[in-house]
C-alpha cells in the first residue's frame, strides 16, 4: 500500500530588506522601491520614491539653507521620510513574503486584487455613472480606459461585446440593435426580458456586465 505524504509549503526566504529602512537619517528610505521592483508592485515603488524624495529634501535643506527655521523643517522632513519608509517596509513585508514564496500565491493575490477592483468598479458604475464613464469602466476598446474587466453593454462596440461569456457575433449585433431601439437597457434583467435571453446566459453575464446610460439618454 502506497504511503501518503502530506504536502508541506516550501520554505520561504528570509526577508531582510525591511531592516534597511532603519538606517538613520532615512538613508534606507529606498527599501520599499527594492521590494516593489522585485514583487512588481507599482504602489510600493511609488511610496519608496515618495519617502526618498522627502529625505532628500530634508538633507538638501539641512545643507544649503541658512534661513531661520530651516533646520526644523529639514529635521521634520528627515523624520517623516524615515518613519514613513519604516512603516511602509514593515507593513508590506508579509505580503512580499507571500508573493515571492510561490507563483500560485502571487497569482492568488493578483486575482483577489482584480476581484476587488471589479467590485469597486461595479459600485462606481451603479452609484456614479458619470465618473464611471470618465474612468472608462466597461470600455476595454478605449485607449487608457480603466475597464476593470467589465463590459458596458449599453455603450461598448460589437468587438467588446463579444468578450462577454456566451455572446457570439450574432448576439452582439442583436444587442447593438436592441439597445438602440430602447435607448439603452436599464439592467441585466431588463436586457434579458427585452431580448428574451436564456436564464443561464443572463446569469453568466452578471459578474462582468454593467449598464451605463447612453449619451443623450434621459
Amino acid at each position: 500500500m502506497a504511503e501518503e505524504h502530506e504536502a508541506h509549503p516550501a520554505p520561504t526566504e528570509r526577508v531582510l530588506w525591511p531592516w534597511i529602512s532603519l538606517i538613520p537619517l532615512g538613508l534606507g528610505a529606498w527599501a520599499p522601491i527594492y521590494a516593489g521592483v522585485k514583487a512588481k508592485r507599482t504602489l510600493w515603488i511609488a511610496l519608496g520614491v515618495l519617502w526618498s524624495l522627502i529625505v532628500i529634501a530634508g538633507l538638501v535643506l539641512n545643507g544649503v539653507s541658512s534661513h531661520p527655521g530651516s533646520d526644523d523643517l529639514a529635521g521634520a522632513a528627515l523624520i517623516i521620510g524615515w518613519i514613513g519608509a519604516i512603516a511602509t517596509s514593515l507593513s508590506i513585508r508579509g505580503t512580499y513574503r507571500q508573493l515571492m514564496a510561490s507563483p500560485l500565491r502571487r497569482a492568488m493575490v493578483d486575482a483577489q486584487s482584480q476581484l476587488s477592483d471589479r467590485a469597486t468598479a461595479r459600485r462606481v458604475a451603479r452609484e456614479q455613472p458619470q465618473l464611471a464613464r470618465q474612468l472608462g469602466i466597461g470600455r476595454p476598446d478605449l485607449r487608457g480606459a480603466t475597464d476593470a474587466g467589465l463590459i458596458d453593454v449599453n455603450n461598448a462596440p460589437i468587438g467588446a461585446l463579444r468578450r462577454l461569456p456566451g455572446v457570439d457575433s450574432e448576439l452582439a449585433h442583436r444587442i447593438v440593435g436592441e439597445r438602440a431601439q430602447v435607448r439603452g437597457f436599464e439592467s441585466l434583467e431588463d436586457m434579458g426580458a427585452v431580448m428574451d435571453l436564456d436564464g443561464s446566459l443572463v446569469e453568466g453575464l452578471r459578474d462582468v456586465a454593467v449598464f451605463l446610460p447612453r449619451p443623450g439618454a434621459a
